[in-house]
């Protein structure tokens, strides 16, 4: 009965220590500038409201969420921007 324990626990923390994921640091390809560019850059050209100024980057599960707002329309928001190769995610956009 021991043996049998010993080698099922074995198993399961040879399982448990495969299945870990590897360090968020390591795999990061796209920077915070790069996340803010993308979205400046994004947001600047799909309208003529003018300028958008970022209020905050964080990063988080792999993207950035970056939130962003507008003065000249009352129109703020927050995007994801993946971290390992530039794209836009979801957004949220809100107008007063």
């Amino acid at each position: 009965m021991s043996k049998k324990f010993v080698l099922i626990l074995l198993v399961l923390i040879t399982l448990l220590s495969g299945c870990q994921r590897t360090p968020k640091d390591g795999n990061v390809k796209v920077t915070e500038e790069q996340a803010k560019f993308i979205v400046q850059q994004y947001h600047e050209k799909n309208s003529t409201f003018g300028e958008i100024r970022i209020i905050s980057i964080k990063h988080i599960n792999n993207e950035y969420e970056v939130k962003w707002d507008r003065e000249s329309n009352c129109e703020n928001g927050t995007d994801h921007v993946n971290d390992k190769d530039g794209t836009m995610g979801t957004s949220e956009v809100s107008i007063c």
